[in-house]
């Protein structure tokens, strides 16, 4: 229903009424399929955006639309609905802090992140002046963020993990309007404690009280941290 002359007739219409010359760049996106079908009121299969955020968080929303071009039908279904989220929290996930005190990275992996951080804002900037390619950009970032896992896996500083953390926030934020660190109240007061019991979970362990050591990791688990053991040490984040 889009070929000539809707389009025209519209800008005739908006000009006649407004006596103002009609936009001049003018974008129309792609339809919304509710699995497979045209999303419409005559269908009676319409979600409104208050209906999804009742249930989601607002940004898998922008997620899906930022995963797909601006002018191909967008789907809506429970697999994309699971897809964003997945892409959504792994973006956040990257913002983690490297391990306190961790040893010296093996010589190369500030070397790597750096040359990634230049080839994503690059690689971001050039795939959005590509006509919005949102995706293709999406697709920068999660390379800066195996980079950056990969750099914090190998125990690189927080100081350089910062840099390239900031440019990630930089697009996914500023460009993209993600909110990649979700505040909540009371959460930063509390963080000193869990720091604390962290200590002393970890004194537990080198005890070898695994029972006490286990039962604050699901005391933590049950209050929304979730604790990440490794062999340099444990992290944790909010759920």
């Amino acid at each position: 229903d889009l070929i000539f002359p809707h389009h025209e007739n519209e800008i005739a219409q908006t000009e006649s009424l407004t006596g103002k010359p009609f936009a001049r760049y003018w974008v129309h996106n792609g339809m919304l399929q509710f699995s497979g079908d045209k999303m419409s009121k005559s269908l009676g299969n319409m979600i409104t955006i208050e209906e999804f955020i009742d249930q989601h968080d607002p940004d898998t929303l922008r997620m899906m639309v930022l995963n797909s071009s601006y002018r191909s039908p967008l789907t809506f279904n429970e697999e994309v609905i699971s897809q964003a989220e997945r892409n959504l929290e792994r973006l956040r996930l990257a913002l983690r802090p490297g391990i306190p005190g961790s040893t010296a990275a093996p010589e190369g992996t500030l070397k790597a992140l750096k040359e990634q951080m230049e080839s994503t804002r690059q690689g971001f900037m050039a795939a959005m002046d590509d006509d919005f390619n949102t995706a293709g950009s999406l697709g920068h970032l999660f390379d800066l963020v195996r980079a950056i896992n990969q750099a914090r896996d190998a125990n690189l500083e927080q100081t350089s993990l910062s840099d390239a953390q900031d440019l990630l926030r930089e697009l996914a934020e500023d460009v993209f309007g993600l909110r990649l660190e979700l505040a909540a109240s009371g959460r930063t007061q509390a963080d000193p404690f869990i720091d604390l019991l962290l200590e002393l979970r970890e004194e537990l362990r080198e005890q070898k009280l695994w029972a006490l050591s286990d039962k604050i990791r699901d005391q933590l688990t049950s209050l929304g941290v979730l604790l990440e053991d490794s062999k340099d040490g444990t992290t944790w984040r909010w759920k």
